[in-house]
């Protein structure tokens, strides 16, 4: 998670991440899911297994803080699970990582959720300059964490799977962008307005525990 240690991403809630990996430790992976993935498209459960194992935390973080609800979370990714084991013969290693195909799957399950529900309308982005780097850190460094998390939760579905997979899966803007089905341009515009509303939430001061006087 970027500028992030561990304490932090519990209180985020869906757990810590390991350690970021070394870029031989992630070439290491992508050989090992492109292997795995061949075994899955022929049948072997314990390959479906070792691959769910590796993938699920990200899966359901993604899923929880997209939907705002730890139990569809979980129906989402079993259900992105479900297709990993029927459609292990339509991945081609060359069109992306796994990951990446496995998180655009969560996000466009969680949106068919969000439609049937019709709890909030998903915003479009506008195409707007790639926002300052270093905005989301530092609102973390100046705020409380628990604070920031309720107004992560306040934001839009798109803007918080915008938000989790830039700064806690830590993708690329490209991949996130790619997810999302935007281009660059416009996920750095939902991304900047995510951040936008997370500076409104956080600087509006928590509501007093006292009674109000009469």
């Amino acid at each position: 998670m970027r500028q992030y240690g561990q304490t932090e991403e519990m209180q985020w809630g869906g757990g810590a991440d390991p350690r970021p990996m070394t870029d031989a430790s992630q070439d290491a992976e992508v050989s090992e899911d492109a292997m795995l993935m061949q075994r899955v498209a022929a049948g072997d459960e314990a390959a479906f297994r070792r691959l769910a194992a590796r993938h699920l935390g990200r899966m359901l973080r993604l899923a929880q803080k997209t939907l705002g609800s730890a139990a569809e979370a979980d129906d989402v990714t079993q259900e992105a699970l479900l297709r990993l084991w029927t459609h292990a013969a339509s991945w081609r290693p060359e069109r992306g990582r796994l990951g990446t195909w496995l998180y655009t799957i969560v996000y466009r399950l969680c949106l068919d959720r969000l439609r049937r529900h019709r709890t909030v309308a998903l915003d479009e982005a506008e195409a707007v300059e790639d926002p300052s780097p270093g905005a989301f850190e530092s609102l973390a460094r100046a705020g409380d964490l628990r604070r920031l998390a309720t107004a992560l939760h306040m934001l839009q579905p798109r803007q918080r799977a915008a938000v989790t997979l830039f700064y806690y899966e830590e993708l690329s803007g490209e991949e996130a962008a790619a997810i999302l089905g935007l281009r660059l341009r416009g996920f750095w515009s939902l991304l900047h307005r995510a951040r936008q509303s997370l500076h409104v939430q956080m600087d509006t001061p928590p509501p007093s525990s006292k009674a109000a006087s009469p």
